[in-house]
């Protein structure tokens, strides 16, 4: 989801003070993942009179980190008092009770989120791919009670998916394991590369949810940022660069001014990152978002007192189009008809997209209900001028799949003051019925009649009474198979194994072929489809109209082992025929390059890929390119 940012400069400030307790953190060069504990699970409020402006909502959040729990206790305890002193209303979530749960009763809408706990981030060793169901969010007590060593981690997608901030919010992580840049103790100094993919992963989750600016500290700092937001007129760039004095001066503690970097988000456009890192100890300090907000600009929404930030337009914000895109989009859908999606976690329009133009740039509340009427799900996201898009998971509030049925989704725009405009909404069926299974290989060659690669299996799961039918179809649409025709099923488990015959018995030409399931219920009609490939060779080529002279590249994907590289039979019109040895690259896999001739004609260039797989059987697949 978008987020807004300005362009202005700035300069130093602050102001510091020191506690002894941080000498013994630079002798160990604590970096990483520090917890925090109070009075377990509590929630403090501090009382505002009704003709006071609003106090902001700060919100503590503690998960456990083993031997370091106690000692960042401390430092949450020390910061949550410094922001009840200023004037915030603070909600704690601690350590031991510091669950997902506990933590979405008291997040909505914060305008400080302040984190301290395990940074699961990203790049890391333990994942190749980013994986943001876990990463870069938060690690929290696995259940109420859990103890010091046990969590788990709810990343960026979490967060997206059932948190809301205030706008203009700031989130403040602390002795995070990479969100500032660093990895984990122990480990190398990275780059500075590597240091901005992690920085700019760790930000990414809490940006998208509202956040304007994301701190992320190895040490504690000595700056009294609750103090500094209500009390001054600083940007959040002004505060990252206050440096610390004293015996804390050059220290992590505050900002070093030794090769500093900046660099514009690759994950969230318009968003700016400033890193300052420590010639001995790395990068403990990061800061991203929107450099140029001020103190102002964050208490004119948490307390509607004037600010600098940017002034709405006079008239509220509206929706002027809203429309659903299900499954059951396309030419068959027939006018007025609900779009249905199936959030069953087969990967297959397991969401909804909601497409949304708005007049200008707001946050949309979202509600969406039930048949009955009955609000199952609540949450906010931001949208830019224009036309943007937003997903609905098919869950609820608390995270579970909603029963199958029509659901109402309903957007209100409302801006930065306060001005809603006119509710907008939308239906959409929710349709379960059947999951079906990722195919038993990618793709089968049975015509060598041997024992390798000799079919596909696909598996179904019917979860409710339906009307169950299974096909396969060819890339025109064509049915080569009907494995069950449409009739009654109950909850069950059906699989069927497909060995590349048509319905007498002859064998499917090579291609690329579809198994569709087809479910019926009382609530309406959907169909999924897994692909897969029937033949010897899959061969992809790099250009697909090469010219005379020039070259193309092929990867070829053998379905068989081979008992040796397969090779390539070139036929250029108006040039004598030659062939091409593939190199194996992994497993069955090989890629050739073909340099074609400068002479001949224009027309069908015909690349024949023939090979003997490990049982001694034939192999043999044509590609065809118009040849320029």
């Amino acid at each position: 989801m978008p987020v807004r940012f300005g362009a202005r400069r700035a300069s130093t400030n602050g102001r510091w003070s020191l506690v002894r307790r941080e000498i013994a953190l630079l002798a160990i060069g604590l970096l990483c993942a520090l917890a925090v504990q109070l009075a377990p699970g509590s929630i403090a409020v501090r009382p505002v009179r009704a003709d006071t402006p609003a106090a902001p909502k700060a919100v503590f959040i503690v998960g456990p980190t083993g031997d370091l729990t106690d000692m960042d206790l401390t430092d949450a305890e020390r910061m949550a008092k410094q922001a009840e002193a200023a004037g915030m209303d603070v909600h704690r979530v601690f350590y031991p009770h510091a669950t997902w749960e506990n933590v979405l009763a008291n997040i909505q809408d914060a305008n400080l989120v302040v984190y301290m706990g395990h940074g699961y981030g990203w790049p890391s060793p333990y994942t190749k791919n980013l994986t943001e169901t876990r990463q870069d969010g938060m690690g929290l007590n696995s259940y109420d009670g859990s103890g010091k060593s046990d969590y788990t981690y709810y990343g960026a997608t979490r967060l997206r998916e059932y948190v809301h901030l205030a706008p203009n919010a700031i989130v403040y992580l602390n002795h995070l394991c990479y969100a500032a840049g660093n990895g984990e103790p122990g480990m190398t100094i990275p780059k500075v590369d590597l240091a901005q993919q992690r920085v700019d992963n760790m930000a990414s989750g809490w940006l998208s949810i509202g956040a304007r600016a994301v701190f992320a500290f190895g040490w504690w700092q000595k700056l009294n940022y609750p103090a500094a937001l209500m009390n001054t007129d600083e940007s959040m760039d002004d505060l990252f660069m206050t440096r610390a004095t004293g015996a804390y001066a050059g220290s992590p503690a505050g900002y070093t001014d030794w090769n500093e970097a900046r660099f514009d988000s690759e994950r969230t456009p318009g968003a700016t990152s400033h890193l300052d890192p420590h010639k001995k100890y790395g990068y403990y300090r990061s800061v991203t978002g929107d450099l140029a907000m001020t103190a102002a600009d964050f208490r004119s929404t948490a307390t509607g007192q004037p600010g600098g930030g940017e002034q709405g337009s006079s008239d509220p914000p509206e929706i002027t189009s809203l429309s659903a895109n299900g499954s059951n989009d396309g030419p068959g859908v027939q006018a007025g008809e609900t779009v249905s999606f199936h959030p069953n976690g087969d990967g297959i329009d397991d969401e909804l997209v909601i497409t949304h133009t708005v007049s200008r740039s707001a946050n949309l509340d979202a509600t969406v209900a039930d048949s009955s009427g009955a609000i199952v799900r609540k949450y906010s996201i931001w949208s830019a001028n224009g036309t943007t898009t937003s997903t609905w998971n098919g869950k609820n509030n608390s995270g579970s799949i909603v029963p199958d049925g029509r659901y109402t989704l309903t957007y209100v725009p409302r801006d930065d003051s306060g001005a809603t405009g006119d509710p907008v909404s939308v239906d959409a069926l929710v349709l379960t019925a059947i999951k079906l299974g990722k195919p038993s290989a990618p793709a089968l060659f049975a015509r060598d009649n041997d024992g390798l690669a000799k079919s596909v299996k696909v598996s179904i799961t019917v979860t409710r009474q339906a009307q169950v039918s299974f096909k396969i179809v060819d890339e025109a649409g064509t049915v080569v198979r009907t494995v069950r025709p449409m009739s009654s099923s109950g909850p069950a488990k059906l699989s069927f194994a497909w060995d590349g015959k048509e319905e007498d018995e002859s064998w499917a030409p090579d291609g690329w072929y579809e198994s569709v399931v087809t479910a019926t219920t009382d609530l309406g009609t959907y169909s999924q489809a897994r692909t897969f490939f029937a033949g010897a060779f899959r061969i992809a080529s790099s250009i697909n109209s090469p010219q005379r002279g020039g070259s193309l590249k092929l990867t070829i994907n053998s379905t068989e082992l081979l008992s040796g590289a397969p090779v390539v039979h070139v036929a250029q019109p108006g040039v004598a025929p030659w062939t091409a040895t593939a190199k194996r690259v992994d497993g069955k896999k090989y890629k050739v390059t073909i340099n074609l001739d400068n002479r001949g004609d224009a027309g069908t260039l015909v690349l024949d890929v023939t090979g003997v797989d490990k049982s001694g059987g034939h192999q043999d697949s044509t590609l065809s390119l118009q040849l320029r």
